[in-house]
């Protein structure tokens, strides 16, 4: 085989449901070069003919099944290390992919150094890594420092599959390769941002996860910021995967930690009661925060994040509200503007909406909103792409540019240190109605730091006044 992908855990949920039927997609469609086989590593009592078996049951993953083999091997065990080792020898390259629960992270990786797996320098060996990558700043630096010692930084490839999605790094090429809007995307023209990712699901069967980590870990530190960094970030020197980590992990270093007063929390009605659930449980289903960036570009723009389970649509989307003209008079009457709003719609209707003022047809120029609209899935001709698609098809093409540095996770949970800190110390989060927009006080939070109110998921901005 030109490539092995050793997947650690793949018998298991993630590595079934995204990461082989990603491969398999990848390499059907060409985005793959070369011959890649499987090479399933776990403690699930498998041999070849089994994993090509369970491989096969799925047409997403049946035709990797044919060369697919199995090791069978505890995660600190030198003897499965020594069987894998033999098995890849001849390999031109090797890629560790660790989909297995965070806390055997590093015993996977001190093995494979141990074995010699490692090959530390080498960039045909290199190791994956998937969320959670820490629980604080403290288990960040201590996983980093495990992979440090085993891999060399070209080497790690830490997943956020947010970054992965054909609509978020559309935001780049939105930005850079649109003058009329990147002149005036500053503090200058723009009076506020928000981003919201909302998911209609509640907890679902995550609760041994969800409660032990909540909103704000699950979604803020990582997937959250990620997309705030590239809304905000300064144009990098170039599209090279290193230059655009310097931009974003400058920009994170300007975002201020959140302040608790300047946050609310939130959990869903019913959510004591899920599966799992601790019933004395103050985990947050629900976060919400005005953030600072302080630098040059955003000196006085306020930034709005929210994110939540049980909301009323699943819809991940940024909105950049352009500062208001200054109102006209027609005969004595003052017109009021019609605010500019841009809308970037991440998924699931993935796309581009702008909304400008114009004069209504048929009278002395009273102003209404209009939209202009791109649908971005049109610009495909097809489906878009699994954003594991795409992470596969860079990791195996050596190139980093979906996947944040260590500093990165490093400064985001500096950001979210002492919003965790404060929501661990006491009090409950608001409760809030399934199907809603989340609880009251998140609606206030953009109004108190002068945003208006959120231009809420669903909503047409070509018809919305006020925001």
């Amino acid at each position: 085989m030109d490539t092995t992908l050793v997947v650690f855990g793949a018998s298991g949920d993630l590595a079934r449901r995204k990461v082989l039927p990603a491969l398999q997609a990848a390499c059907a469609s060409g985005q793959v070069q070369g011959r890649v086989g499987v090479l399933g590593a776990g403690r699930s009592t498998l041999d070849d003919a089994g994993f090509q078996a369970l491989l096969g049951e799925d047409e997403q993953t049946a035709a990797l099944a044919p060369s697919a083999r199995w090791v069978r091997l505890d995660y600190g065990d030198p003897s499965g290390y020594r069987r894998i080792a033999d098995l890849v020898s001849s390999c031109r390259q090797v890629v560790y992919y660790l989909a297995t629960p965070p806390e055997v992270f590093p015993v996977i990786v001190d093995s494979l150094a141990a074995a010699g797996l490692n090959r530390r320098g080498d960039a045909t060996r290199r190791v994956v890594v998937e969320k959670p990558l820490g629980r604080d700043l403290a288990t960040s630096r201590e996983l980093n420092r495990r992979l440090d010692t085993g891999f060399e930084e070209a080497q790690i490839y830490r997943i956020d599959h947010y970054l992965a999605k054909d609509t978020v790094q559309n935001v780049l090429a939105f930005r850079f390769s649109n003058s009329l809007f990147e002149a005036g995307w500053n503090r200058t023209l723009v009076q506020s941002v928000q981003v919201t990712a909302a998911e209609e699901e509640g907890i679902g069967t995550r609760s041994g996860y969800y409660d032990g980590a909540g909103a704000v870990r699950d979604m803020v530190q990582n997937h959250v910021l990620q997309l705030l960094a590239l809304v905000a970030m300064e144009p990098p020197t170039t599209f090279d995967a290193r230059d655009i980590r310097k931009a974003m992990l400058e920009l994170l270093r300007a975002v201020q930690p959140i302040d608790p007063q300047s946050a609310v929390r939130g959990q869903y009605r019913g959510y004591l009661e899920e599966d799992g659930v601790d019933r004395t449980s103050r985990r947050e289903t629900f976060a919400a925060a005005a953030l600072r960036v302080e630098n040059w570009r955003w000196d006085g723009v306020p930034f709005f994040i929210r994110t939540g389970k049980a909301l009323r649509q699943r819809t991940t989307q940024v909105v950049i509200r352009f500062r208001d003209s200054p109102a006209l008079k027609l005969e004595g009457i003052r017109q009021r503007p019609i605010t500019t709003l841009l809308q970037l719609r991440i998924q699931p209707h993935e796309g581009i909406t702008l909304r400008i003022g114009a004069k209504r047809p048929g009278t002395r120029f009273e102003m209404v909103p209009a939209g202009l609209d791109l649908e971005y899935q049109g610009l495909a001709g097809r489906p878009l792409p699994d954003a594991y698609e795409h992470v596969l098809a860079e990791v195996l093409a050596g190139v980093h540019t979906v996947f944040p540095s260590g500093e990165e996770i490093d400064r985001s949970w500096e950001i979210v240190g002492d919003l965790i800190a404060a929501w661990e110390g006491g009090g409950h989060p608001e409760v809030y109605a399934r199907g809603s927009w989340g609880p009251e006080g998140g609606e206030e939070l953009v109004a108190r730091f002068g945003g208006s109110r959120w231009l809420n998921p669903g909503e047409d901005p070509s018809q919305v006044g006020g925001v």
